[in-house]
Formats: structure tokens, sequence, C-alpha cells
């Protein structure tokens, strides 16, 4: 893999769990990524710019918590087609000093005329592959109304502006990522508020493991969204969301993605295991989709 990127966690990149956010960590894979592509295909200065509206799916994995001032090294590769289904490209972001795997992402790039095509492709590094997602979500054609129908909670909505969109007018691939964390609290308040089951001021916080996105469109400067979420498994340890995000204006689906994610003990910096009045809240409230292998019928 190839040295692209170096860098290092900021305080303004941290969040209330006091760790690099979700939406920071997507800005430095992308980091990795974009100069990856540049270096290995000569593509120019526009490079990045038409490489956002190229990549159409994503699957990043949090292997480890980067706290303040912790170094980072990006490592990018072009993958055999045969190595990992759906996806010819991977970036890791890793430890400086110790070279331990922080995060990891594998991207579907499209092909097209300018010529991304394999380059001294790399043997996969199983720290990368999917574990707790396996497949797509398989609700690229669902509407906002079927969605809130099936359960869906609406936890986000706003407008893209013209400083967070590429040369191309769409929005930045990170910032989609950051949305939804923005919106994360909604969804836990709408889960468990009811029952009395979250306090405010508690030592305990949310983190992501695992994290897939579908893009089926892009949102530009000026475009209003809605992101509809729900809870679709849940266990003690470990917990499993969907996400939404469409147009507003249009109600066109532009990202559908699954995240795998654990309530984080903020003291012991590890999981927290779930209450039984919690499991048995939040699997009251598990959104079905009909005809999808993801949220099946019964």
């Amino acid at each position: 893999m190839q040295l692209t990127y170096r860098g290092s966690v900021n305080r303004w990149e941290c969040d209330e769990n006091d760790h690099l956010n979700v939406r920071f960590c997507e800005q430095k894979l992308w980091q990795t990524l974009a100069t990856g592509v540049h270096m290995t295909t000569g593509l120019g200065a526009d490079g990045n710019a038409g490489l956002i509206t190229r990549v159409t799916r994503q699957h990043l994995r949090f292997q480890r918590e980067a706290r303040l001032s912790v170094p980072l090294s990006g490592y990018f590769a072009w993958l055999d087609d045969a190595s990992v289904p759906d996806f010819n490209a991977v970036t890791e972001l890793r430890h400086s000093d110790t070279g331990e795997v922080m995060f990891s992402a594998l991207h579907h790039i499209r092909q097209d005329a300018s010529g991304l095509a394999s380059i001294e492709a790399a043997a996969i590094d199983p720290q990368v592959l999917p574990r707790g997602i396996t497949s797509d979500l398989l609700a690229a054609d669902i509407t906002m109304g079927q969605a809130q129908q099936a359960g869906f909670k609406l936890i986000g909505r706003g407008f893209i502006q013209a400083d967070e969109c590429a040369a191309t007018g769409t929005l930045l691939k990170h910032l989609y990522m950051g949305r939804i964390s923005d919106s994360m609290p909604h969804l836990w308040r709408g889960l468990l508020d009811d029952a009395g089951l979250l306090a405010d001021g508690a030592e305990e916080g949310g983190a992501v493991l695992e994290f897939r996105k579908n893009y089926h469109g892009e949102l530009r400067a000026d475009d209003s969204y809605s992101l509809l979420s729900g809870v679709v498994g849940v266990a003690p340890k470990v917990q499993q969301f969907a996400h939404l995000l469409f147009n507003t204006q249009t109600e066109q689906l532009i990202v559908s993605a699954q995240a795998v994610a654990v309530r984080l003990d903020l003291i012991a910096r590890k999981a927290a295991t779930l209450s039984d009045a919690m499991v048995a809240q939040l699997q009251a409230k598990l959104v079905r989709l009909p005809g999808s292998a993801v949220f099946p019928n019964t």
C-alpha cells in the first residue's frame, strides 16, 4: 500500500466522546483516497471533484479510538476485482508510531473514460473486510412516506451550503456522515427517552464500529435534505441502525446506510452493556420494510 496522507487528530475534530468524530475520520480517509487515485492514475487538479461523483459505495470500519494529537498515516491501494465484491479501492488510517490500523474504508469507484483501472492491486488486509454488515440495505426505491410507515423517524433536516460542496457543486462525501452524526441524539432520545432510560449528563456516549453507505444521487448547494433513521437490530453489546437521506424537495433517496454501533462507557473507554429494559425498549421499536432481506416481514 502507498503512503498518501499524514496528519493528526485536532481538538476541534473531537466530539462529546473525546475522540475523533466520524466525519473527520472519513475526511482523512478521503484525503488518503483522493491522493492515492491522483498518484496512480495521473488525474489532474480536478481529479478530487470528479472522484466525488464516481464513488458509489463505501464500507468503513472503526477499529480503534483516535484521541487528541494521535499521529495518523493514510495508505491507499487498488484492489483486484475478485478480492472483495463491489469494491475496487481500499484506504487505511494507521497510528504513525505503532502501525496499528485505526480506521479503514473500502470504496467502489465507477470506471469511466478517465482510466481508473487497477494498478498493482494489493492483497486485502483482513482487518478491512466487512464484519457486522455484509450486504446492501436493499431499500433503493423506498419513498419518504414508506419509510415513515415502516417506523423510520425524522431525526435530521436542513440544507446544503455552497461552502460544503466541491467544485462540481456536490456535497463533500464526509459531510453526509456529518449530517448523520449530528442527528443521532434525536434518534436515541426518540428510542429511549419516553421510557425514562436516557439520562442527561451520564458518563456514556455512542461509538460506531462499522458503516456502509450507498449513494443513489448527490446533494447540491441549496438542496434541502431530510434524514430518516431507525434501529434494525438490538443486542446488549451491539446495536444496528439504518439511515435514509432524502432530497426534501424531490423526495429522491440520496444515501442509504447501515451502521453497527455501541454505547460507550466514557470512563472505562469500552463498550457498555445495555440493561434488559433498554434492550426491550429498542426491540419494540425495530423498523421493518416489506420484501427486504435486511428488514424481514417477520
